[in-house]
């Protein structure tokens, strides 16, 4: 494989590849129960804007669930909703579990920044999902505690839910541009939005990412594989448990 290629939660708790990684979740404390009905009545192609649209929530099992489900191999998506749920995960994860720390649901008001939970999390160098339209003064604040792994982007927050495609693209180029500007070789980071072919992967990979993640282009499994195995060593075939 000649770039990381992620599959993004909550894709990644279905879908996997031998050339892939796969992000389970986005977990969080309690269980959100609901994601059929929401998935029902929130999901939806929109033709005009050729994009998707959703206001899922972060419907899931919960971290127990989450915990007792891990797969090896896999990176773990969480998503904190009360200050205290930091504290809570990162007493019951294992150190040596990788972490992407959503903190960027377009349907969910998450806990803030500026308060002290997220900072202990530096050490375990997780990587951190930001918003499309995140504001340098708020990256800077993520840099200054010392995270240097990101993931731009999530979906954009519209009064439709969180909309995926193309219109992530300009969010991620120059959101991916700063903060390679800022961390040099020390970042990782991993550009996602709007990819739909192996020469979008290439394009990212050109302004400066080390990775890309694949999201919505998970609904059309056939598209999937055709910019997995266009990118693999060798062709690989699509797992779904």
């Amino acid at each position: 494989m000649d770039v990381d290629l992620y599959i993004a939660a909550p894709f990644g708790n279905y879908l996997h590849t031998k050339e892939t990684i796969s992000v389970a979740g986005t977990f969080t404390v309690k269980k959100r129960p609901g994601l059929i009905k929401q998935l029902i009545k929130t999901l939806r192609y929109d033709f005009k804007d050729r994009c998707w649209y959703n206001a899922l929530g972060l419907r899931n099992p919960g971290i127990e669930y989450g915990l007792k489900n891990y797969r090896e191999g896999s990176v773990m998506s969480i998503g904190a909703i009360e200050r205290e749920d930091y504290d809570i995960f990162n007493a019951m994860i294992k150190k040596d579990v990788p972490l992407e720390i959503n903190i960027s649901c377009p349907n969910l008001d998450h806990y803030d920044v500026d308060f002290d939970g997220l900072p202990q999390f530096v050490s375990r160098n997780p990587i951190l999902k930001l918003t499309p339209d995140i504001t340098r003064e708020y990256m800077e604040k993520l840099l200054d505690m010392g995270f240097t792994r990101f993931h731009c982007s999530n979906t954009l927050k519209t009064e439709r839910g969180g909309r995926s495609g193309g219109i992530l693209w300009d969010y991620t180029y120059n959101n991916i541009s700063y903060l390679r500007h800022e961390l040099g070789a020390a970042g990782y980071l991993i550009a996602g939005g709007g990819v739909m072919r192996k020469e979008h992967v290439t394009a990212y990979r050109e302004i400066g990412a080390d990775a890309v993640s694949l999201g919505s282009i998970c609904f059309n499994p056939l598209r999937l594989m055709r910019v997995i195995n266009g990118h693999a060593d060798k062709r690989v075939k699509l797992e779904v448990y």
